[in-house]
């Protein structure tokens, strides 16, 4: 996957942004950038959310699959088909977008859900903010 430090322009799959958006990035992490982590557990609305988006609002899906390359501690910590709760989610071949209080579009891999869950990764507030507040980008 490649790399961008959170709310870095956009230019992934540029051909998926609708003209005059513009689209930042969260979470596309990668080894060797750190990243902030959080010691606690998410807010569990944020987490619910955070999973019903990778589920059900995946956009710029593509046919390629990309993992986790940060280190685990057995191999089976990450899967690209992974339960979270009830829902089963096939991570790293789509993006989640959502919109910021201030109306910027962010956008992240759905890997997210891993990197926050077995990683500690913290998004950043404006993140946090939208899928908590559910703001569904506009395709």
């Amino acid at each position: 996957m490649t790399y961008y430090p959170d709310l870095a322009p956009y230019d992934y799959l540029p051909d998926t942004v609708s003209a005059g958006v513009e689209l930042l990035t969260v979470g596309w992490l990668e080894p060797g950038h750190d990243f902030p982590t959080a010691d606690e557990e998410p807010d569990p609305v944020f987490w619910q959310n955070l999973v019903t988006f990778v589920a059900d609002h995946p956009v710029a899906v593509t046919r390629s699959v990309h993992g986790c390359r940060f280190r685990h501690l057995f191999e089976a910590d990450y899967q690209y088909r992974a339960v979270y709760g009830t829902r089963v989610l096939y991570l790293g071949s789509a993006e989640i977008r959502v919109v910021a209080a201030d109306g910027r579009q962010l956008t992240a891999p759905t890997l997210v859900v891993h990197y926050v869950r077995d990683h500690g990764y913290r998004p950043p507030a404006a993140f946090v903010e939208a899928v908590t507040a559910m703001r569904v980008a506009p395709e």
